[in-house]
């Protein structure tokens, strides 16, 4: 009886309670590696910026809560050990570093003056495609986690499967930066900006060309849950382009809302196909642990 107390997990409500520790200490040392970044001064000015403005205390605080509380609940049936701890440390600060790095990057190129007139539509864009930038690296740190003695996925089932079909993920990880970058290049692109329309435009038509390849040879490499998986991810996205697009569109049209730029027409495109393959997975129970 004893060792069968000690192999069953603890209660869930342990976990968010540890779990939720752990996000506000990440969350503090982002805070202050950001402060550090931006004036230099580390935890003082963060204290001093607070009281001088409650707006800002009022949101530091909400992002603090919602950081406790996504950290905690969504490692509800993670206990805490010094493995589990590990890779969510490498996960994080590899994510997070990777996202400061390219808005200080993009900030500093912006002060500059090498990006012109930037806009929500760049912004977007840009965010987006670090995101899936850093999605993909953090997915291929994984696959190879697994081929070596990393131990970076915890999962066993997932680490044998992501193992025993390498070639898919290495594809799938490699189309979604390649995604990525298609956004960046495109608002980073303009007259008097980083990139010049000519570059951009023969940047985009490779990545388009890669990523129809890439496209191809996932297909093959998939299975028959895998391709019907597809199907389904692009029947999704068709309905969720088809309401929201058509709704901003309608609402422009009317005058409630600015008219989407053609940059934000890309980048919707790219958030709705990802969020299509999210809720077909959901729907069929392939996110829970």
């Amino acid at each position: 009886m004893m060792a069968i107390a000690k192999d069953m997990p603890g209660p869930a409500w342990r976990n968010v309670a540890a779990w939720s520790g752990v996000g506000a200490v990440v969350y503090f040392l982002i805070l202050w590696a950001g402060a550090l970044i931006v004036n230099g001064e580390g935890v003082v000015g963060i204290f001093r910026a607070m009281l001088g403005s409650q707006r800002l205390a009022a949101t530091l605080g909400g992002s603090l809560v919602l950081a406790v509380a996504v950290t905690g609940f969504s490692s509800r049936k993670r206990p805490l050990n010094l493995r589990t701890l590990r890779n969510f440390m490498i996960h994080n600060v590899m994510a997070i570093t990777a996202f400061l790095l390219a808005i200080w990057g993009f900030t500093r190129l912006n002060g500059a003056g090498a990006l012109g007139a930037m806009g929500s539509s760049t912004w977007a864009a840009f965010v987006t495609g670090v995101t899936l930038i850093v999605i993909a690296c953090m997915g291929t740190l994984a696959l190879a986690s697994v081929h070596t003695r990393a131990d970076l996925v915890e999962d066993e089932a997932v680490a044998e499967e992501m193992h025993d079909r390498g070639r898919l993920f290495l594809c799938s990880f490699t189309w979604i930066a390649a995604c990525g970058l298609l956004l960046i290049v495109l608002g980073l692109a303009g007259p008097g900006r980083l990139v010049s329309p000519q570059a951009a435009l023969m940047g985009a038509v490779a990545l388009i060309a890669i990523l129809a390849v890439l496209g191809i040879v996932s297909w093959r490499l998939s299975d028959e849950l895998g391709r019907t998986l597809s199907y389904e991810t692009g029947n999704m996205a068709f309905y969720l382009i088809w309401v929201l697009g058509s709704g901003w569109a309608i609402l422009a049209h009317l005058g409630f809302v600015a008219a989407p730029a053609p940059l934000d027409w890309l980048t919707l495109f790219v958030i709705l196909l990802f969020a299509a393959s999210f809720i077909v997975l959901g729907r069929r129970r392939l996110l829970t642990r």
